[in-house]
């Protein structure tokens, strides 16, 4: 147990250092840091989580087609996996597939726009109903809500709320646990459309 304990530790600026990621090379020297953390320990939910976003995040990131179906499909694996998990917040699960889908459409708007456009709607709100006070699906959800709505021309008159909302839980949020704390970027790229 003990060995879990002193891992989870060494995990904190791992997840600085996905926190701080912008550029492709950013991100796969910290995927090689939590393969390196998978291997020692399988265990480690919350690195499998983070080996799942930091995978979606290069698939937004990387212009190769073929490395983003790479990284979708390696994200969709340890999406997988983390449902079978027990320690795990399903709320930030869900999630994640959200975004993994919200990717996929990205990567072929004009095809998988009316394929997944439903099933990331469900998603961020089925995340929602488990943890109303996630700042993640809130943000994701008011980001997918706003672009939908302005691809149908027409207004998102929540989303200033939602960002304040995810703003004001992101601030209280405490960085020093072992939890998902990603997602601030996303709340300054939601102000970028206000």
């Amino acid at each position: 147990m003990l060995s879990v304990i002193v891992s989870a530790q060494d995990f904190a600026p791992v997840v600085q250092n996905v926190n701080k990621a912008k550029e492709v090379s950013d991100f796969m020297q910290v995927r090689s840091q939590l393969e390196r953390f998978l291997m020692a320990q399988p265990q480690l939910s919350l690195a499998t989580y983070y080996l799942a976003y930091v995978d979606i995040k290069l698939s937004l990131v990387d212009l190769s087609a073929d490395n983003k179906e790479k990284y979708l499909a390696e994200a969709e694996t340890c999406l997988n996996k983390l449902s079978g998990m027990k320690d795990i917040d399903k709320s930030e699960v869900l999630t994640l597939k959200g975004l993994r889908l919200y990717a996929l459409m990205a990567s072929n708007p004009q095809t998988n726009g009316p394929k997944y456009s439903g099933e990331i709607f469900s998603l961020y709100a089925t995340a929602l109903a488990l943890n109303p006070n996630n700042p993640r699906p809130i943000i994701l959800s008011a980001l997918f809500k706003y672009d939908m709505a302005k691809y149908l021309h027409q207004t998102y008159e929540s989303f200033p709320k939602d960002i304040e909302k995810a703003s004001t839980l992101f601030a209280a949020q405490d960085s020093t646990l072992l939890t998902p704390t990603w997602g601030k970027n996303w709340v300054d790229f939601a102000l970028s459309k206000k």
